[in-house]
């Protein structure tokens, strides 16, 4: 009995193996290091490149086109993907015998939550996703009470912009803004520039291009956001366009833009 009860204990206070983890989204990365997990990590997609040690890990290919047989050479215990984004490489991968957490898309800021405690149970830190959420909850600016600002948000060149099913048009809202397209129950679309004009902006956030090209467009001069001076250009584009922890911050400095504050 006493041999049983030293074998017990012996292996409760044995450390826990570590986890080998793969992240198939710059925003997951992101979440990972956010949740002190950053060195479960033994592979990221090339476009993980926030915070500056993710340069570091092993790359396995973009989220649309990962190296299967690169990410089952690490050995992971598990694969972060975005379930719009690795279905097959889900499959392929589940084949293989690897563990794939396919995360649904964020649509919304609240949405980003719900990723981060997904994210937090699967690396068995649920009380750091808790504590992190209650942080970037802390970091939102309070409910605007005025008139929202109407927002374009060009998210790249071509007119590609955001609808009301993309998680910016939420984190526009979030600034005391409203997204002039979230009416289109789309992500992300080309819009027209005739269309554009029609909404007359108030603001205009560009994530891609320079603003003096934007005012060079035809008729651009009458736009509100463009006689008030109101084209947004500061943004951090990496951290303004990923569903990830930096995005909050983003949002405060988004809020103080449209609204004056100092």
């Amino acid at each position: 009995m006493r041999y049983l009860v030293f074998l017990f204990l012996l292996v409760a206070a044995a450390p826990a193996r570590a986890l080998r983890a793969v992240s198939l989204m710059p925003s997951y990365t992101e979440i990972v290091f956010a949740l002190g997990a950053g060195k479960d990590l033994v592979g990221v997609s090339n476009f993980c490149d926030y915070p500056p040690e993710a340069a570091k890990i092993e790359k396995t290919g973009d989220y649309l086109r990962p190296n299967v047989e690169k990410i089952y050479s690490l050995k992971p215990d598990l694969v972060l993907g975005g379930n719009w984004a690795a279905r097959t490489t889900a499959g392929q991968l589940s084949r293989l015998g690897v563990k794939v957490a396919l995360l649904p898309e964020e649509k919304s800021v609240e949405d980003i939550y719900r990723t981060i405690r997904l994210i937090a149970g699967d690396l068995g830190r649920n009380a750091a996703g808790e504590k992190l959420i209650a942080r970037l909850r802390a970091e939102l600016p309070p409910p605007y009470k005025g008139k929202p600002v109407r927002v374009y948000i060009e998210a790249d060149s071509g007119g590609w912009t955001t609808g009301g099913d993309s998680f910016l048009s939420d984190a526009v809202a979030k600034a005391g803004g409203m997204n002039v397209f979230a009416g289109e129950k789309r992500g992300y679309f080309q819009a027209d520039w005739e269309e554009v004009l029609m909404k007359r902006p108030q603001a205009v956030i560009l994530l891609s291009g320079a603003r003096k090209d934007f005012v060079s467009r035809p008729m651009a001069g009458g736009l509100p956001a463009v006689k008030d001076g109101l084209i947004i250009t500061t943004l951090d584009r990496d951290a303004f366009s990923r569903p990830g922890p930096r995005l909050f911050g983003e949002i405060l400095k988004l809020s103080a833009l449209l609204h004056g504050e100092k």
